[in-house]
């Protein structure tokens, strides 16, 4: 009899420490559970001065009617008069506070204007690293060495960026670009880079398993481009959205931003955007 409470008791304790973790896990994975903030350091970034954008973007018109000619983002912007444009970015001085500045996000909705970071070792840095090098738990916005060029010329290159439950990084984006119609209503991303600027649609948002895209996927290669997004124009759900008529052909280049997915963090939520030329 004794042998039997005991062992009732063992299995009650152990269900009892199950149905703990169990609760635990589904918290932290749909993101109930942080640090408080009384834990986490302040941080006060003053090191740089954060360029003036504009309130609006403007796509650039496809093709300058009469002329024939193609804008391409790429070139450098010229104002009414002929006169080059000024980088509203100034990466000279950006880079005297941090050399692995190679590029500025910017987005209006959400609203995202940061540096994007691309550490020359380790790949990783800056998802525990703000743009400063210091560490912190919001990161930064940053593409990896390994797999993408700085120059944002590669068939697909992916900007990763954690979903912060404060809104910071990409804590908004799921839930400002699922509110929009990226059909009936146009939303864009823009890339400040030293030499250019590129700007891209938004054609698609689609949820993602955690499997590294650009390691199990060689982009260069026609048949992986037109697999990946084949299988992506597929997907249909919440939260999924997309502009049939700008499905990825290859040849384009296609900017990927990259997330945690809202109540699933084991998953990823990937805005799909084309380069306008």
């Amino acid at each position: 009899m004794n042998t039997r409470r005991l062992l009732y008791s063992v299995m009650s304790a152990v269900m009892f420490i199950s149905g703990i973790l169990l609760m635990f896990y589904f918290l932290w994975t749909n993101g109930y559970i942080n640090v408080p903030r009384g834990m986490i350091p302040t941080e006060e970034i003053t090191d740089i001065t954060f360029p003036s954008l504009p309130s609006e973007i403007i796509p650039p018109t496809e093709t300058n009617k009469g002329s024939g000619e193609t804008n391409n983002t790429e070139t450098a912007e010229t104002s009414e008069s002929g006169q080059e444009k000024k980088n509203p970015v100034d990466f000279e001085e950006l880079w005297k506070t941090n050399d692995d500045i190679i590029g500025w996000l910017y987005m209006t909705a959400p609203e995202i204007s940061q540096p994007i970071l691309m550490h020359k070792k380790d790949d990783d840095f800056y998802l525990s690293h703000n743009f400063v090098g210091k560490y912190s738990r919001d990161g930064s916005f940053y593409i990896e060495k390994s797999y993408n060029s700085p120059d944002f010329d590669d068939p697909v290159t992916i900007i990763y960026g954690h979903r912060r439950r404060s809104g910071h990084m990409f804590g908004d984006l799921q839930n400002t670009i699922s509110k929009k119609d990226i059909n009936e209503d146009p939303q864009y991303v823009v890339i400040y880079l030293p030499n250019s600027t590129k700007t891209y649609r938004i054609i698609a948002t689609i949820r993602h398993d955690s499997t590294h895209i650009l390691h199990y996927n060689d982009f260069s290669k026609q048949s992986v481009f037109d697999e990946f997004f084949a299988k992506a124009y597929k997907q249909t759900g919440t939260g999924v959205q997309l502009v049939g008529t700008e499905k990825p052909q290859y040849g384009d280049k296609v900017l990927i931003l990259s997330t945690c997915l809202v109540g699933d963090r084991t998953k990823r939520f990937l805005v799909i955007a084309k380069e306008l030329t």
